[in-house]
């Protein structure tokens, strides 16, 4: 009788490990947004398209675990509370048109469709990557904790705020006008013709390529600006 329940209950132990490791997956609809916001290490990839919509597959975690909301006309892809262990979620976001994008926690985002916009912003923290490629009038990029953010394209006003250890690699981001802030061990890279405005302190560096007309940029504590 022991034995019939030690192999009772060894059964049903494996049989939800298997059910754990499978892969499903689902098809949502969505309503209008115009960014995006990833954590909880879900892998994103953004295409642009004809309607709103996100395809999920996931494993080691129930479907009903990862969330999809719209908070203020952005899209919200995170994992419902809880401790999960052993799992992977990634996402494919098909939008209509967006201008924002965050990763946050250990979250990769990469976007197959270059961002079109007058204003657009990209951020990234905690350990989070973020891939894009840009043509907009203004771009706001902030980085921090960890987080890597690269990016090309072409921009006419570029600002960059880095934080502790953060890294923006945009040595293939054209702007005509950059203020940037790099900070605590961060490393910002870009490319520019035009005025660099900004700081660089506690070790932070800043990389440019191009001929800038004019370079104003403080730095204290270690921080520098030299070209790439």
């Amino acid at each position: 009788m022991k034995t019939k329940r030690i192999v009772l209950i060894l059964t049903f132990f494996f049989a939800s490990g298997v059910i754990l490791a499978q892969t499903n997956s689902e098809t949502r609809s969505l309503k209008t947004f115009n960014a995006v916001k990833v954590s909880n290490a879900i892998k994103v990839e953004l295409v642009k398209g004809t309607e709103n919509k996100v395809e999920l597959t996931v494993s080691g975690i129930e479907l009903g675990k990862v969330e999809t909301s719209i908070v203020d006309e952005t899209l919200e892809i995170r994992l419902a509370r809880g401790n999960f262990r052993n799992h992977n979620v990634e996402a494919k976001v098909t939008y209509k048109d967006i201008q924002g994008i965050e990763a946050l926690t250990s979250a990769r985002v990469i976007a197959k469709s270059p961002i079109e916009a007058s204003e657009a912003y990209l951020f990234a923290s905690t350990s989070a990557y973020l891939e894009v490629e840009v043509e907009a009038d203004v771009l706001n990029i902030e980085a921090a904790t960890n987080a890597k953010i690269f990016v090309t394209g072409k921009v006419e006003g570029l600002g960059i705020r880095a934080f502790t250890n953060a890294e923006v690699d945009g040595q293939n981001l054209r702007a005509d006008q950059v203020e940037v802030l790099a900070n605590t061990a961060s490393t910002v890279y870009f490319r520019t013709s035009g005025k660099i405005e900004g700081s660089a302190a506690t070790a932070g560096k800043i990389f440019y390529r191009g001929n800038p007309n004019e370079i104003n940029v403080k730095t204290s504590t270690g921080g520098t600006i030299s070209r790439h």
